[in-house]
């Protein structure tokens, strides 16, 4: 009853929470100079500027070294985020989070494109998911160290081919120590069962002109869905789905210049329906020109959509060009 207490006043005193969120991020600061955990996020940053992993010593150990390097590097990180949250049961440390695949995450470090994570599975919250349906291939190189725990995992591979094609789907044991690394647009591990708990580090890189997130049937390879890796595409595609929605005909010009180029497929692709949507002229001719550039990774695409599209409107054949 009294803790109880202590902690309703806490509550109730936004002074006093804040006075420890201040104490929490120095304690985070704190840890982040450790010897143990100082040169591994210098090494982050030399990583997330495109070095090679093998030429960031300190972080490359992690994954490559003893696992004793790993337990000392998050065990660094709990002992110091307990013995914070100890003085100030209420706070949370300023690091970001968040839950991806069923596991909540605590993110260490960021640089660029990489990341630095710390991910826990519950086997009973896995034990209740559905059996998946279907596998999402990202445009990022991970490699992952299991720390503790045990567990079974799809490793999901594609072919070379875009679809038609079943998905390669192996099972994978995971015991403490282990290493995997997966190129992203070709293979993915889903964690589908842990005995207990399992606590994994993860690392992560986007891969340079990273493609769409692209998600497909295991049973026959075929496209579920596709979005952008890259934030600021999601939000050229949410505006310009808005554009499409408001009826921007003045907006033609920039839109066909976005599907052109200048970004990721998902966002050229969005690009060029709402073209296609607000002026078709316009959108026949773009088409035209994707399909006839063979090294136009939206080509094969465009080319599967013209001619579908002249033959609901044959009308458009042969169409003028419209001003640029």
């Amino acid at each position: 009853m009294e803790l109880r207490g202590a902690l309703v006043g806490l509550r109730q005193n936004d002074i006093e929470w804040e006075r420890g969120q201040r104490a929490l991020a120095r304690a985070l600061a704190a840890w982040r100079a450790e010897p143990v955990v100082g040169p591994v996020l210098r090494a982050m940053q030399r990583f997330g500027d495109g070095a090679p992993l093998d030429r960031c010593a300190a972080l490359a150990q992690l994954f490559d070294g003893p696992a004793a390097r790993g337990h000392a590097f998050a065990d660094s990180l709990v002992a110091a985020g307990i013995a914070a949250l100890d003085g100030h049961p209420l706070g949370q440390l300023p690091l970001l989070h968040g839950s991806r695949d069923a596991a909540p995450m605590l993110v260490l470090a960021q640089s660029g494109g990489a990341t630095l994570a710390l991910a826990g599975y519950d086997g009973t919250v896995l034990a209740a998911l559905p059996r998946p349906l279907t596998a999402r291939f990202r445009p990022v190189e991970t490699w992952k160290r299991v720390l503790a725990g045990t567990g079974q995992a799809d490793h999901v591979l594609r072919g070379d081919r875009q679809g038609g094609v079943p998905l390669e789907v192996r099972r994978a044991t995971l015991v403490a120590g282990e290493v995997f690394h997966c190129f992203g647009p070709r293979e993915t591990r889903e964690v589908r069962q842990v005995d207990g708990a399992m606590v994994v580090l993860s690392l992560e890189r986007e891969l340079d002109g990273a493609g769409p997130v692209r998600e497909l049937a295991r049973e026959d390879g075929a496209l579920v869905h596709q979005a952008s890796a890259r934030p600021q595409d999601s939000r050229d595609e949410l505006a310009m789905a808005l554009l499409g929605r408001m009826k921007r005909i003045d907006a033609v010009p920039q839109m066909a210049r976005l599907a052109l180029g200048g970004g990721g497929d998902a966002m050229r692709w969005q690009a060029l329906r709402e073209v296609i949507a607000l002026d078709v002229l316009a959108g026949v001719e773009l088409l035209a020109q994707i399909a006839a550039d063979p090294e136009d990774s939206l080509a094969a695409q465009a080319a599967a959509l013209l001619p579908a599209l002249l033959r609901s409107r044959p009308e458009l054949r042969g169409a003028a060009t419209w001003p640029g």
